[in-house]
This record gives structure tokens, C-alpha cells and sequence, in this order.
């Protein structure tokens, strides 16, 4: 009858003194579902399995999350109790002191699947803490662990409580409408001050063991952020009381106690060899700051790139090197241990932990896979970094959380991030390499490794000595090592002193030919003063010379004359300009005073006294310069000028020897972070591969006994070396880099900038 008539069987059980309301919506939903002219979803009730199982894959997830809703709800302290945990089928027990839940919470947010209560208030009520979960799905994670769950609430400050029992596995069976499942809640007296919700999980579906626990212990430990960063951008109200903070408790052991025995800050953050900070501010402009104690290393790095989908975000790690002079006496097998077990870079949102970032199987920046593969040769493996990125829902709203809480959403954003942080760390690795005097790359070329100082040496033999004691049984051994170890060190300082004697026979040699060099600047100096001062006398002879040729009669001796005329003014022009610039580089050079100088004045002096040089040589030059007050730390212009010459020196070589038409140059120059960087380049032939690292080198040339103009020259091996030299004294470097559409080569020349437009 109900299903034939379910508007006759409404009014029928409406007129009972006790309707069975259940009936009544079930026979509405009826009729409403068969009205002929709307559809609407309906759920399965299995479908609450395949959210527990699917959304909460992993049983760990599972229990990070409802610690997470215990934090949610202001708890300060959440205890976990297992029982019968060895196999299937035990218990477990999840108890809180935060505020609890009403009957109208619980039916209009525990009971409502994707709520947006957490979304609708993003910050918990009495402790202002910002919620670590919006999407409402948090509850599935008990259907993950337990077959059953008896729920039991207390609200704060309310004389009422309330139990809820639910049969996961019973109640909610493939083919039976969502609609149709209920589930009776039982109101209990308590006293108001009574606060907390019990979660009593029951019928485990996973048998715990000693090493699952440790890993949960693991995930408690490291699911709030180790290091403090930047707090959440949550408005906080000044009725909120301050948050005492939040603990857990596992089998009756504290999370403090357990701390003791995790100890991660004294065993093995100490090891540390830098600490690494970075940052992405609201214009997307990211810095970083490198700092080490054992190296000697405090600078800082601004990336080119712009992070605008990311956010304004802050990042924090810590680099290991397992080698025996940074372990403060831990064996490397320990600190390689405990480097796989805590290692890698985790992120953070709203305070809490998103899995799996950071864990021993998660990749996420590709380190290892670089690793594998030697594209660094660096150690940059996740067992090198303990760090975090710090994300916040308000500042960063494209990184979100997936539904299965495994992870973020890999949109734009996401991959900008991963790209932010990569950038840093490759940045600061090299950076160490560098100062440990290793190879950085596969492709860097000419690397040669440093020998120990013969005073390391000693103090490893000293250490090797002084570990443990020798019983009679191993003193032959122990001779032998040491007889192996003295060997070594014989070896190691000898090559040390080879390398010593090289450096020194290098640098006798460029010192030569800097005096040398010093001896001809002199005899140039003469000679610009000389042309200087020759310059009017020798202008009056041409004039004169042009006004005597206005009085030939014959056209033809006139012709003649008049270009051969015209020649010698162009070769005395061409003389007064390299004459000019010579006097006015010596000039500058006479002063010892140091001074900030003007980029874009200082390359337009250089296009001004070669503008009829490049004119001659039809080179069409390009500049862009910004902004347009840069300036450099202080320095000597003649410095700022002699690098703007050999890079046109090299450009006008190589442009000549590609015969390309029309030859054209491009000089550049921005401000990046603290230093001002300016780029050279041409459409000439390039510089090959296997010369981009050697061209720094004294004495490398590849223009030897060319023939070359006046200007160009033949090459000496000394230009890019004194270019590099120049960079190094005010705190840059000069490399080649990619080129810009349309050239083939480009060099950059990066020094300090004037602090007053860092």
C-alpha cells in the first residue's frame, strides 16, 4: 500500500498518537522522487565505506586527522589509548578536553558530509587557532580505522552531553539509500564545567605494531612545524583567551617525555653545517639567507624569477654534510640514520602538517632523482635537509589541501612553489660546494679538487688516535692502520704542496705580466696626453689644408685630394677618440679615491668616445638600462671602464670572425637584490662549451697573432681574468649566461650596488 499509495499511507500514520516520522520522510522523498518533472542525486550508504577507505587511504593519515579535529576544537591535550592492538580487531580510544560538541553541531556539521562549518568559521573560538581542515571530511578517518565507533561529547559549559554510536560496516551497506541510515543519539546529564569528546574506536581494521606506533609518534612529533615561521594571517579577537598550546599523549607517554627520547634538536639538528631562510613576498620577489658558522658563510640571494601564484610564504632548512669533520663526534653511520629517518622538507599549512611532503618515500623536489642521475654532485638528497615551508589559508589560497588530505592540489601555484624552493636549495649547495672547494655540476669543467691543508690531516690522525682504547689483540692491527693512515697522510700532504708550488708559479707569472702591463700603461698614458694635446694643431692643419683645396682649378687633382683629405680627418678622429679615452682612464686612474659611479653614465661616456668606432665598423648598439638611478658600490671608473672595453673587444673579434650583417650589440644593466649586474652581448660566433669556465683563466686566448683593428687587437689571456678579478674584489662574479633572442653569446658582470638604492 505504502508504495502504491504513499500520500494515503502519510495521512494514515499522521493520525496516530505516536507517527513514525522516519516512514513519513522516506514515503515524501517518494513521491517527491517520482515527480515526473525533477531529478535529483541520491547517496548509496556505501558510499560512506569508499570515502573512509579512499579519502583516508593510509591509517596514519587517519589518526593525524583527528588529532587535527581535537586541535580544532581548542583541545590542550588529546590522549590516544590502544588496546588489543596487536591484531585485528582491537581498540582504540581517542580523548580530548576541548570544547565538545552540541546536538546542533552534531547534526549540522558531524552528520553533514563536505560541511562548510570549518570553511564559514576558519578559526576555532576560544584560542582564535586557525582551523587545520575545511572540507568537513575529517570524521571518515574513524570509519578508516574501526568498524564501529561509539561517539561522546561534552559541550562546554552546557549541563547536557551526548552519545552517538555508529555500524560502519552493519548500517551502511552498498544498496541502501544514505537517506535511510540513522542513528539514534542518547542526551546525558554532566557537570558544566565537563568539556572533551571521546572517540572510541572499535573492531580495528589494522593490527598495530611497535614500529606503526613509532611511525604515529613520528607524524605527532613533526605534524606541527619543528621551526618557528611566520604566524597565520588570522584576525585575532581580544576576547579570545591565549592559547596555552597542545599536547599528546600516546599509552600514558607524554608527548613531552617522548620528546626527550626523539631529541632530534641536540642529536641531530645540531649537526647542521648552514641554517637556510627564504621568503616570497606579496610581489612575488623571493630572497634567501645563507649562514654558516663551520664555513664562514653569511650572504644573501634574490631569485630573477617572480612566484606571483604562490603567495607571500616563508621557508626554513637546515643542510647536512655526513662527512666526519661536521658530526661533532656522531658516528656517520648514526647521523645517516637519523638523517633517512627525520630528513626531507615537509609543508606546513595552517600550523599542521599535509602528508606525504617530507616522508623517507616522497620526492617531491626531486632531489634524489637529481642525485641519481648526478645532475648534482653535491649531497642533495632528502636525507640532507630537515626543513619546512610555511602555508597559511588566507595567503596562500591556490595551495590546497586534496579531499584525500594526501597532499596538495598540483596546480600552478603548487609547481611554482616546488620551483621556489628548488631554486634556493640549488643556489645554497653549490654555494657550500664552492667553499668546501668541490665540484658543483657534471658540466662544470676545469674543477680541481683541493688538497687537505697538511693541518687537517693532523688533526684527523689526532682524532683517529684518541678513539677507544687498544686491547693486546688488536695492537697488531691497529699498527697496521696507523702505519696505513700516516701513509695517506704523507701522500695527502705532499700533494698539497705540489699544488701549493703550481699556485705559486701561476702567480708569479700573471704577476710578470701585470708589471709588464703596469710598464706599457705607462708609455699609453704618454702617449694619450700626447694625442690630446696634438689634437688642435693637427684639426688647424686640416682646415687649412680644406681651404687650400677650394683653390685647385682641376677637378680631377681636387677629387684626389679631397679623399685622401677626407681619409687622413677620419684616421685623426678615430685617433683623438681611442687618445681621448686613454687620457681620461688615466686620468681616473690617478686618483685613489673610490666612488659610486652612474651605469648609465658610465656606458654612455663608453658609446660617446666609440660612437665613431662602432659607426665604422657597422655595429648597431642596443641599451636598456634599469633602473635608471643604479649604481655601483664604490669603485674606480677606470675599473668600470676597462670592463665595458674588453667585452667590446671580444664582441667586435667575434662578430668579425661569424662575418654576420649587420653586427649588433646589446648592453644592459638591473638591479638585482643587493648587486648591479651588466650584460654584454653580440651576434658574433658564440663561446663553445669547453671555454666558458677557462676564459677566466690567465693567459687563455683564442685570438693569439690574429689580425685584428686597432681597437680589437690580438689577445693577451688577461682581459676576462682582470674582468673576473674586478668582479671579486666588490663582491660579484662575471659568467656567461643564456642570451636573448637574436645573440649569441652574453657575458655578465655582477658587483655590490650602491647601498642606497638596495
Amino acid at each position: 500500500m505504502t508504495q502504491a499509495d504513499p500520500k494515503t499511507a502519510i495521512s494514515e500514520e499522521l493520525e496516530k498518537d505516536s507517527p513514525d516520522w522516519q516512514l513519513i520522510e522516506r514515503l515524501s522523498r517518494s513521491i517527491v522522487d517520482d515527480d515526473p518533472r525533477t531529478v535529483r542525486f541520491t547517496v548509496d550508504a556505501g558510499h560512506i565505506q569508499r570515502l573512509g577507505v579512499e579519502l583516508v587511504g593510509k591509517q596514519g593519515t587517519a589518526v593525524s586527522e583527528l588529532i587535527k579535529n581535537a586541535y580544532d576544537a581548542d583541545a590542550t591535550q588529546v590522549e590516544l589509548n590502544f588496546s588489543g592492538q596487536g591484531r585485528k580487531g582491537g581498540m582504540l580510544v581517542i580523548s580530548d578536553n576541548g570544547v565538545g560538541m552540541t546536538d546542533q553541531v552534531i547534526r549540522s556539521s558531524w552528520m553533514r558530509i563536505s560541511t562548510t562549518d570549518k570553511a564559514d568559521n576558519p578559526v576555532s573560538p576560544l584560542y582564535g587557532r586557525p582551523r587545520a581542515g575545511k572540507k568537513g571530511i575529517g570524521r571518515f578517518a574513524v570509519q578508516r580505522l574501526g568498524k564501529r565507533l561509539e561517539l561522546e561529547t561534552k559541550p562546554r559549559g552546557s549541563e547536557w552531553g551526548y552519545r552517538v554510536s555508529f555500524e560502519w560496516d552493519e548500517s551502511f551497506a552498498a544498496g541502501r539509500d544514505l537517506s535511510d541510515v540513522f542513528n539514534a543519539i542518547d542526551k546525558f546529564e554532566k557537570d558544566p564545567e565537563d568539556q572533551g569528546t571521546t572517540l572510541k574506536i572499535i573492531g580495528l581494521r589494522d593490527a598495530w605494531s611497535e614500529s606503526a606506533i613509532k611511525k604515529i609518534w613520528r607524524s605527532v612529533m613533526l605534524l606541527q612545524p619543528p621551526f618557528p615561521l611566520a604566524k597565520p594571517s588570522t584576525k585575532q579577537s581580544s576576547k579570545r583567551r591565549s592559547d596555552p598550546g597542545f599536547s599528546v599523549t600516546i599509552d600514558n607517554v607524554s608527548q613531552a617525555n617522548h620528546a626527550k627520547s626523539f631529541s632530534i634538536e641536540d642529536t641531530f639538528l645540531s649537526l647542521a653545517v648552514v641554517e637556510i631562510a627564504a621568503s616570497i613576498d606579496d610581489e612575488g620577489v623571493a630572497k634567501a639567507h645563507l649562514k654558516s658558522k663551520k664555513l664562514d658563510i653569511d650572504e644573501t640571494f634574490a631569485l630573477e624569477d617572480r612566484f606571483k601564484l604562490v603567495g607571500p610564504t616563508t621557508f626554513s632548512t637546515r643542510y647536512f654534510i655526513y662527512a666526519t669533520q661536521y658530526l661533532g663526534g656522531m658516528s656517520q653511520a648514526d647521523a645517516a640514520r637519523m638523517g633517512r629517518e627525520y630528513g626531507g622538507i615537509r609543508i606546513y599549512r595552517n600550523g599542521f602538517r599535509v602528508l606525504p611532503y617530507g616522508e623517507a618515500n616522497d620526492d617531491w623536489l626531486r632531489f634524489d632523482a637529481d642525485s641519481a642521475r648526478r645532475v648534482l654532485l653535491v649531497p642533495a638528497g632528502n636525507q640532507n635537509f630537515f626543513g619546512q615551508v610555511d602555508l597559511d589559508g588566507d595567503r596562500n589560497p591556490l595551495l590546497e589541501e586534496t579531499s584525500s588530505r594526501e597532499g596538495l592540489i598540483e596546480n600552478g601555484a603548487f609547481f611554482e612553489l616546488r620551483d621556489f624552493v628548488r631554486q634556493i636549495i640549488d643556489w645554497a649547495t653549490k654555494r657550500v660546494a664552492a667553499a668546501r672547494s668541490r665540484k658543483q655540476t657534471a658540466g662544470q669543467r676545469n674543477f680541481v679538487p683541493q688538497p687537505k691543508k697538511p693541518s687537517q690531516i693532523i688533526d684527523a690522525l689526532a682524532k683517529k688516535s684518541q678513539v677507544g682504547g687498544t686491547s693486546k689483540g688488536a695492537e697488531a692491527k691497529d699498527s697496521a692502520s696507523d702505519e696505513n693512515s700516516f701513509e695517506a697522510a704523507r701522500d695527502e700532504a705532499r700533494r698539497y704542496e705540489e699544488a701549493v708550488e703550481l699556485r705559486e708559479a701561476a702567480s708569479l707569472e700573471y704577476e710578470q705580466m701585470l708589471r709588464l702591463l703596469a710598464s706599457l700603461g705607462l708609455s699609453i698614458s704618454v702617449f694619450g696626453h700626447e694625442v690630446k694635446g696634438s689634437q688642435d694643431s693637427m684639426r688647424a692643419q686640416l682646415t687649412l689644408l680644406e681651404k687650400r683645396l677650394t683653390k685647385i682649378e682641376s677637378p680631377q687633382a681636387k677629387d684626389i685630394l679631397q679623399k685622401s683629405h677626407d681619409n687622413i680627418r677620419k684616421a685623426a678622429e678615430r685617433i683623438f677618440d681611442i687618445g681621448g679615452y686613454i687620457a681620461g682612464l688615466m686620468s681616473s686612474t690617478e686618483s685613489r679615491k673610490l666612488s659610486t659611479l652612474s651605469v648609465v653614465g658610465a656606458v654612455d661616456r663608453f658609446e660617446e668616445h666609440f660612437s665613431e668606432y662602432l659607426s665604422n665598423q657597422s655595429v648597431e648598439l642596443m641599451k636598456n638600462i634599469q633602473p635608471q638611478n643604479l649604481r655601483t658600490t664604490k669603485m674606480h671608473a677606470s675599473e668600470f671602464d676597462s670592463v665595458l672595453l674588453n667585452f667590446l673587444t671580444n664582441s667586435m673579434k667575434s662578430m668579425k670572425r661569424a662575418k654576420v650583417s649587420p653586427r649588433r650589440v646589446r648592453i644592459d644593466a638591473r638591479l638585482e637584490g643587493k648587486y648591479a649586474v651588466l650584460g654584454f652581448e653580440d651576434n658574433g660566433t658564440g663561446i663553445a662549451d669547453d671555454d666558458r669556465d677557462r676564459a677566466f683563466d690567465a693567459f687563455f686566448t683564442t685570438t693569439i697573432n690574429s689580425d685584428e683593428d686597432g681597437v680589437a687587437g690580438p689577445g693577451t689571456g688577461l682581459g676576462l681574468k682582470i674582468v673576473s678579478d674586478i668582479a671579486e674584489t666588490y663582491g660579484g662574479e662575471v659568467s656567461f649566461v643564456a642570451p636573448s633572442d637574436g645573440y649569441k653569446c652574453r657575458i655578465e658582470f655582477k658587483l655590490l650596488a650602491d647601498e642606497g638604492i638596495v
